[in-house]
């Protein structure tokens, strides 16, 4: 078996949609992916919908923490994934030379003065582990569970 694929999960504040990203490469791509995610903002918890919403599916990611970017893996990495809304947030912009896909996927996290809402968060979840799954059979990485 040769190396593991190197993959670097990115939305903006690193508390929903790249948490869930990273947690369901890790439970789909086992060995064969060393995954990682984090904000272009982050230093924001984790929303505790994003927590529960993965238990409901049998992954703990309480005691996850929100990260910032790192450029160190963000250019050691084989493959960059965006999950940001590019009309309506700030996406990173990815060096040429540097693998990367775009997921358009709205962020579940209300915008202030807006009450959060448990089936945004499943919508969003279930989108995200139907593009993991994708992403994994594209790179020829068959599903560990």
């Amino acid at each position: 078996m040769g190396e593991p694929v190197k993959i670097y999960f990115i939305c903006i504040f690193n508390r929903a949609r790249s948490q869930m990203a990273e947690a369901f490469a890790k439970k789909y791509g086992g060995d064969r992916v060393a995954v990682s995610s984090a904000g272009v903002d982050g230093a924001k918890e984790i929303h505790p919908m994003t927590v529960e919403v993965m238990k409901e599916v049998g992954i703990d990611i309480s005691q996850n923490k929100s990260k910032t970017l790192n450029m160190k893996t963000f250019v050691d990495s084989n493959l960059i994934v965006k999950l940001c809304e590019e009309a309506h947030e700030r996406c990173p912009i990815v060096p040429f030379g540097i693998q990367n896909e775009q997921w358009d996927i709205v962020d579940p996290v209300p915008k202030v003065g807006s009450e959060p809402d448990m089936e945004s968060f499943r919508k969003v979840r279930d989108e995200i582990e139907r593009h993991v799954k994708g992403l994994l059979h594209r790179l020829g990485i068959h599903e560990t569970v």
